[in-house]
Order: C-alpha cells, then sequence, then structure tokens
C-alpha cells in the first residue's frame, strides 16, 4: 500500500459544502451522508441484482452482501433461475475466508481470502469514514487503509463518487494483479447515508460486473 495519507479537514466543512465547489473532501462527506454519520457506521448491507461475467459467461444472479467496513463480510449470490437454497456464500474475516455451498464450507486458500477481502473492501472505500483520505485534485480524491489496495476516487458535480480506479492483488499466486474501474450511478439511503444504487465495473478494461441494488440498510453506532 501506499504511505499513509492524512485526512485534513474541519469537521464542519465536512458536513457542508457548497454544491459543485469547494474542497472536494467536504462536498464527498456531505454528499454521502455527512463525516460524523459516516464514522458510526458499523454495518452497510444491501439485496439486488448483479450482472457478471463467469469466465466468457454472462450470468444475472440475485445477491445479498453484509459489510462491517474493513472487517468482515458475507456476500450470497444465486441463479435467478433457482431459490436461495442454492446460494454460493463468501464469508470474510479479518485473518480467513470462507466459502459455503450446498452445505459444506471450504477455507480459501490465502491468495484467494485476501483477494475477496480487498474485492469487499472496494466498496467500504465508498464510506470514506473509515479510510485515510486525502485531496489529489479538483473532483479527484484518494484513500488508503492498511491492509487494503489504495484506491483513487473521482467526484461528480453533486460531491457524490462517480467512479473509482482499484488495483487488487490477484487471487492465484504470482499472476498479475487485477485493475479495476468502477461507474456509480442514482443513489439509495438508510440512517441518512447515501450508497450508489448501480455499480459497473469494468476488470483489465473488460465489462465484469453491474450491480443493482433495490434494498439498502446501514447499522450505526450510538452518537
Amino acid at each position: 500500500m501506499g504511505g499513509t495519507i492524512a485526512l485534513a479537514a474541519s469537521p464542519a466543512l465536512l458536513n457542508a459544502a457548497p454544491r459543485g465547489g469547494g474542497d472536494p473532501l467536504a462536498r464527498a462527506f456531505a454528499a454521502a451522508g455527512g463525516r460524523d454519520r459516516l464514522a458510526r457506521v458499523r454495518v452497510v448491507a444491501w439485496s439486488g441484482t448483479a450482472w457478471m461475467m463467469l469466465g466468457k459467461t454472462p450470468v444475472t444472479l440475485q445477491v445479498e452482501s453484509r459489510i462491517e467496513p474493513f472487517a468482515r463480510a458475507r456476500s450470497d449470490s444465486w441463479l435467478i433461475s433457482e431459490t436461495r437454497d442454492a446460494a454460493r456464500t463468501v464469508m470474510i474475516e479479518r485473518d480467513s475466508a470462507f466459502l459455503v455451498q450446498g452445505g459444506a464450507q471450504t477455507t480459501l486458500p490465502a491468495a484467494q481470502a485476501r483477494f475477496e477481502r480487498q474485492r469487499l473492501g472496494a466498496f467500504a472505500y465508498l464510506l470514506l469514514a473509515p479510510a485515510f483520505v486525502s485531496v489529489a485534485g479538483r473532483n479527484r480524491l484518494n484513500a488508503a487503509r492498511e491492509g487494503y489496495p489504495p484506491i483513487a476516487l473521482t467526484l461528480g458535480r453533486d460531491g457524490q463518487i462517480a467512479a473509482a480506479d482499484y488495483v487488487l492483488t490477484a487471487p492465484a499466486p504470482g499472476a498479475p494483479s487485477i485493475r479495476q474501474h468502477f461507474s456509480f450511478t442514482g443513489s439509495v439511503s438508510a440512517q441518512g447515508v447515501r450508497f450508489p444504487r448501480v455499480t459497473t465495473m469494468l476488470q483489465d478494461g473488460r465489462p465484469s460486473l453491474r450491480l443493482t441494488i433495490t434494498d439498502f440498510s446501514v447499522e450505526l453506532s450510538p452518537a
């Protein structure tokens, strides 16, 4: 990971910023719900659908995800033609990860576990507060978190995160890194926290994922 990126903006600025101008860090926090509120997020969870490529085959899945930012995560997915009983579940802990399918639980190899942790970490970065964030340009931020690759964020005119670029360690030892480019549109909200409704991802320049959230929830720690 690159060097630690310091957060340098006052709480007042982070919670209110003019639309389309001003400090990009303040605008981003304000658009997502405010720094103080985002710092209280314990869990974000959603359900929806995901179009994705499995190898060379496009599939559409029902998905459910629950993320404790940069700590634990669970992701369930199953074909829309199947029932939830057929779900494939990836469970991520701080230092391990597991695949659960058909009633059997398998511990993932270290490289695969690291990849899954980094993959879902991209969504934790959208909450901003759990990471070290700095201004990289008029509409750009850099964010980093120990144990995860850094991410470059691009803001829209309203301050919401519109795009992100992320480089993951490959799940196979010795394989080249994987480059992901995200585009975000629309928004969902719960408990005053706003999150992208639609996430489109290119992986190494090729279409790989389109996630559409239909239900979204947030758990906050006490104020």
